[in-house]
């Protein structure tokens, strides 16, 4: 280990209880009081951990909690799967904990995570002061009210990736096991290890000396998959402060009309592709969207 990286702070993992939704574990890294806060969401069946080495060199310039969502990680909020009817769960679930915590915030997160955190900006735009979103899932308007028409007739549409996540392993002798697995395939094959390894740390749960198991579970991300959002165009225009994106050049969650919507209803927010970026662009390129946060707060 370099000097430079062994000044590099580890996060304090800690739980923040919302009442009436239950206990949301959290890492911190904490510093000096006059420091901006930012706050953190994971995308869908990843969590907090997953994302320490982008977060962790940030620590310097924010005090920063990045959470655990309902159902991932170490949290511990109920996660019945009857109850999952929407991402509203997840946005009300990040309102409740910034409620909590009582203080304005630069809010970011990626995929889910960044739809999440523009739920929470637009219900509480008091508590919102930026938002840097990582490859969000905006669902085309046009598409968006297919979606709900199939939830209204209760068949709602399962995607590949709903499907995918229903059929993904759950079980490993080891979390060792599990990395090996991970390395260099699927999803996988573009994250450097250390990205993997912090996911497989803070996504999974040793039950016995040769059981260990993912913390979300495969039915609970398929679920997430299936109920994502087709509301959010409702409440985009309720954010009032400023914003950027950031989105993939491949395989994007910006798709077919996102961002000519977007445009129309928030023509201030800044809206950019990043060259030979997939949808795991936090991972590809982390020093990108560390700058990006540092110049959300004005800290560059």
């Amino acid at each position: 280990m370099n000097d430079q990286t062994s000044l590099i702070p580890a996060p304090v993992r800690d739980s923040i209880s919302v009442p009436g939704r239950g206990d949301f574990s959290i890492l911190r890294w904490d510093g000096d009081s006059d420091k901006p806060l930012l706050v953190f969401c994971h995308a869908t069946g990843f969590n907090a951990q997953t994302y320490t080495s982008l977060l962790s060199p940030l620590a310097d310039q924010f005090r920063i909690i990045a959470v655990d969502q309902r159902g991932h990680g170490f949290s511990d909020a109920p996660k019945d799967l009857a109850d999952l009817k929407g991402w509203h769960t997840y946005g009300d679930d990040l309102i409740g904990i910034m409620t909590v915590i009582d203080e304005p915030a630069f809010l970011s997160g990626h995929s889910m995570g960044g739809t999440v955190s523009l739920m929470m900006a637009a219900g509480r735009p008091d508590l919102a002061l930026g938002l840097l979103l990582v490859e969000p899932v905006l669902i085309p308007p046009t598409v968006g009210r297919f979606m709900a028409l199939s939830h209204l007739i209760g068949r709602p549409i399962k995607s590949p990736l709903s499907i995918g996540a229903a059929r993904r392993r759950a079980e490993f002798a080891s979390r060792e096991a599990m990395l090996s697995s991970y390395q260099g395939r699927g999803a996988f094959a573009t994250w450097p290890d250390v990205f993997i390894k912090d996911y497989v740390d803070g996504g999974s749960h040793v039950i016995s000396d040769d059981k260990t198991v993912l913390a979300c579970a495969p039915a609970w991300e398929s679920k997430t998959f299936t109920m994502a959002s087709h509301k959010i165009w409702r409440q985009i225009g309720n954010v009032t402060c400023p914003t950027k994106i950031l989105f993939a050049e491949t395989n994007s969650t910006m798709r077919g009309g996102a961002e000519s919507t977007i445009r129309a209803k928030q023509p201030d927010w800044t809206i950019e592709q990043v060259a030979g970026a997939s949808h795991f662009l936090p991972m590809e390129f982390p020093e990108l969207v560390r700058e990006n946060l540092l110049n959300l707060a004005g800290l560059s």
